[in-house]
């Protein structure tokens, strides 16, 4: 028996109403890959590492560095003993002038078999006695006129080294629902594989934190290093919340090694807030009269030892902070994402979405690294 409704209201009958909705679907987005952006995308390190011969799935690339101009005592010195052995003689010349402790002397002759160089002490500064393992410098070279050409060892080019990475998604979808229409996309098929790019993305974005280098076989899968592979050299242990002064220590030892920045420093949101906080204070922050907001977004800071830029990311992990200057950095494409067809077998549309990247990092001297954030 039929229902009669009055007055007729939008609760009475609501089966011939018709859905208002949108034409378009909206993603949460947590997408981003802000590291990746920041070295230049996926292929960032090409026009930085100038590779040749590619693509190859194992990245190479060549290294040098300067003299050393730092050594140490092998063995304790009274204050009027004339043979000094050192750990590596064979980084010294004749003529020149070594500081150790207070006490400057100068080098007349190099025995790089038994590293023992003989000195002139008190070159300048007084003698003292110097103890085992002190750090010997290289400060200066004062030549005799007229002496004979000296040989010195040059150091050995190193080379580093990552392996691609395959990332790879399968799109499968039924000949029915790729015929329906639906709101907010032309095709299941074509949404669903838009969709795979930037969530490969992610993988790639966290690999760059968690990344182990792996060579690969026949039976298990290559595997590019991340940050922690390469940047080993100029560490800070926290050993708790991140501070001013572990930022500073830590741009300080990559700056005394050879490192200009202006750098990168990857910060998950805990720590930018950390780091947000140490600033957003009276001492650092100034607002006029006319300003009806407060607080303060820090995006770089400014050190002593170069700019760090700090670059938040929704993946960087809370214990540990790298320090990266770009220019020694970047991401190496071997295959670009692209979708292929892939062969049916049934009543359905099936690809995939593949794509092979690798991490470049060079001079592990130019980065740096906070650790035992907690």
């Amino acid at each position: 028996m039929a229902v009669f409704d009055s007055p007729v209201s939008t609760y009475s009958d609501t089966t011939p109403h018709r859905r208002q909705i949108t034409d378009a679907i909206s993603l949460i987005d947590p997408a981003d890959t802000p590291a990746i952006e920041q070295l230049g995308g996926l292929d960032g390190a090409s026009g930085k590492f100038t590779f040749v011969n590619g693509p190859h799935t194992l990245m190479e690339w060549l290294e040098d560095t300067l003299s050393p101009l730092t050594d140490q005592l092998d063995g304790s010195l009274t204050s009027v003993a004339t043979a000094v052995t050192v750990d590596d003689a064979s980084k010294f010349q004749e003529g020149h002038i070594l500081l150790i402790s207070t006490e400057q002397v100068w080098v007349s002759a190099v025995a790089v078999s038994t590293d023992i160089l003989t000195v002139t002490r008190a070159y300048g500064g007084t003698q003292v006695t110097l103890a085992d393992n002190l750090a010997v410098e290289i400060i200066g070279m004062a030549r005799l006129e007229g002496d004979e050409s000296d040989d010195i060892a040059f150091t050995d080019r190193t080379v580093g080294m990552n392996y691609t990475q395959i990332y790879h998604k399968e799109v499968k979808a039924s000949r029915t629902v790729g015929k329906l229409a639906q709101y907010g996309i032309a095709g299941e098929f074509d949404y669903q594989a838009s969709k795979a790019v930037p969530e490969l993305g992610r993988l790639i974005e966290k690999q760059l934190y968690r990344g182990a280098r792996k060579a690969g076989s026949a039976t298990t899968p290559r595997a590019m290093g991340g940050f922690g592979t390469f940047i080993t050299d100029n560490s800070i242990n926290a050993g708790g919340a991140v501070t001013q002064a572990d930022i500073e220590d830590a741009l300080e030892l990559a700056y005394a090694d050879g490192g200009f920045g202006p750098f990168q420093a990857f910060v998950s949101p805990a720590n930018k807030q950390v780091i947000k906080n140490i600033y957003d204070s009276t001492s650092f922050l100034r607002v006029d009269r006319t300003e009806r907001t407060i607080g303060m977004n820090i995006e770089s800071i400014e050190t002593p030892f170069g700019t760090v830029d700090l670059v938040m990311d929704r993946w960087a992990p809370n214990g540990s902070i790298y320090i990266v200057d770009p220019t020694n950095a970047g991401m190496v494409t071997y295959d670009p994402f692209f979708q292929e067809p892939l062969s049916q077998g049934g009543d359905y549309v099936k690809g995939e979405v593949i794509g092979e990247f690798s991490l470049a990092i060079r001079q592990d001297k130019s980065h740096a690294v906070i650790t035992g954030i907690s």
